[in-house]
Order: structure tokens, then sequence, then C-alpha cells
């Protein structure tokens, strides 16, 4: 659930309230009790797909990379905080909005700045709230449904949870580098506890989550549907000298996005040259690996 550090992204997108139909302007959709949420959606065509960033993360990094010549690209650890980030075409938004329409969106307290930020909520917050917010978005913005789901990090957990609680919003779904439900099996008891306390722990008016919530909401909810689906893994990790004896380790992390793949009667893929925020390190294969499941969807549809 690395946050994920964009300040190099500068904010692009002017206020705007979006109408019903979703329109091509990105802006703030309001989805009542006095909150908007932003939404940007590019390309055309069926179906749809939504991403969901990970925790502390936002539209723009779906809509960025890595710059070719970083000397990070080059480094056998994930150091996506040393990198150069900057806006491109060549990002996964716009590369997959080639082919169909792609929107992705902001949870509240994750955009840092500009006058387009999601209305702020009470952190931390529980995985229901981000549920409801998802189905109360894509019903005010006049999203077509079902659509194929994207979820990276935390936002998996809001996934998990979603596609269990609404089947009849999923056509695919694509986890990339997720924060597993299965991390709690194959974590040991300190693991476990330093995760849960960490993702809880963020600056003032940033967000925070409750992956203790998440776990148990999704244990408790129906079984996963089963659709076109792809479990997305790196091969890159954090540097040794940066990580905690109560940190999980890559190979826990592997083993629980392969039982999350066997769970959908997937398959997990290691995606070369990518570390935890994949789409920075290598749009173009995380687009092709999201348009694969789009097109398994048309050929089943």
């Amino acid at each position: 659930m690395t946050k994920l550090l964009v300040g190099a992204v500068a904010a692009m997108c002017a206020v705007t309230w979006a109408p019903p139909a979703a329109a091509d302007v990105p802006g703030l959709v309001d989805i009542g009790d006095g909150r908007g949420l932003f939404l940007d959606c590019q390309g055309e065509g069926t179906p749809t797909v939504f991403v969901i960033p990970g925790k502390g993360s936002y539209a723009e990094a779906w809509n960025a990379a890595v710059v070719p010549d970083d000397p990070v690209r080059s480094s056998p650890y994930d150091v996506i905080d040393r990198a150069n980030v900057a806006p491109t075409p060549e990002s996964v938004q716009p590369i997959v909005a080639r082919s169909t329409r792609i929107c992705v969106y902001d949870r509240p307290n994750t955009r840092p700045d500009g006058p387009d930020k999601s209305t702020p909520v009470t952190q931390p917050h529980a995985v229901q709230q981000d549920v409801d917010d998802v189905v109360r978005l894509i019903a005010a913005a006049g999203l077509p449904t079902p659509m194929v789901f994207v979820a990276h990090s935390y936002g998996a957990l809001v996934l998990d949870l979603l596609a269990r609680q609404r089947p009849d919003l999923v056509s695919g779904l694509v986890f990339t580098e997720p924060t597993s439900e299965f991390l709690r099996v194959v974590g040991r008891p300190d693991q476990n506890a330093a995760f849960n306390a960490d993702a809880q722990t963020a600056a003032p008016g940033e967000e925070a989550v409750l992956p203790d919530d998440a776990f148990a909401a999704i244990g408790a909810a129906p079984p996963l549907p089963r659709v076109p689906a792809l479990v997305l893994s790196a091969d890159r990790f954090a540097d040794p000298a940066a990580l905690k004896p109560d940190n999980y380790t890559q190979a826990q992390i592997r083993q629980a996005n392969d039982m999350l793949a066997e769970a959908l009667g997937t398959v997990d893929v290691v995606i070369p040259g990518t570390g935890h925020n994949q789409m920075l390190y290598q749009p173009r294969a995380i687009a092709d690996q999201i348009l694969t499941v789009v097109d398994e969807v048309r050929a089943t549809g």
C-alpha cells in the first residue's frame, strides 16, 4: 500500500461538475450529500474500464510514467520515490483509451492540491465507504455497466469487496500489485499488526485506511464472481536496507497474490521491470494486460 509520490505530476484539470453521461471534461462529479469525487474519463467503446487507485494515489498516476532515461529504471530495486515522473500520452489511461473508454477517479484525501480535489472525509475510513462511493459515482456519472475494473494496491481491497457485493456491475477484473485479501493468511502476527497500524497512519489531511476492517468485510461477503480476470505482480522489491523486520517479504506478497489469482480462477502474471507502482514503470505492459481482459469480455459478451 505504498503511497505514490507524484509531486512531479502537475494538476492539469480545471474544476468542473461533470453532468450525467460522464462528459470528457475531467472534474468533480456530485455524488450527493454535498460531496464531489474527481473523475477523468477518456476514449470511447465498451466495456468501460474503471480504475481504483492505491492508498494516497489518484487519477494522474494513470496519466504519467517514469521518464524513459531515468536511472531508476536500471535499479534492481523499487525506488519510485527517486524517480522523475511526468505526464505522458504513453501512460496507461491514454493507451487504453485508444481501444475503449476508461475512467479513473480520486478518493477523498488523496490529491494534495488543486481546485478539483475530491471532498475530504474523516480519516482513517472503512473500506465499505469506498465501495459505496464507487457505486454512487458510477450512478451519478451515468457510466455504463457492467465494466472492467482495475485496482492497484489498497484499491484491490475496495474492488474485492465491491465485486462480491455488486457482481452485477462487474464484467472483468484486473488487480495490479494488489493488497491481497490473503496477506493476513501468509503473514506473521507481528507483520499483520504492523501493516494494519501503518495503513492507519497519515499526515493531517492525507488518506488513512483500515486493513483489518477490510479483511473482515471481505471475509463476510459472498464469493468473488467468476469473470475474466488477471492478477499482476512486480519483479522489483524495496531495497533491503529500507525494510524493517516486520515488513512483509516479497515472497509472502507473491504467495498472497497467487492465492488471490486462484480464488479468481486465473493466473498471477509477473510484469518485468516493474515495482509496486507498475503503471509508472511499464505503462504499455499494464495497458496491454488490461486490454487482454477487455478483449476477453468482448469475446464472451
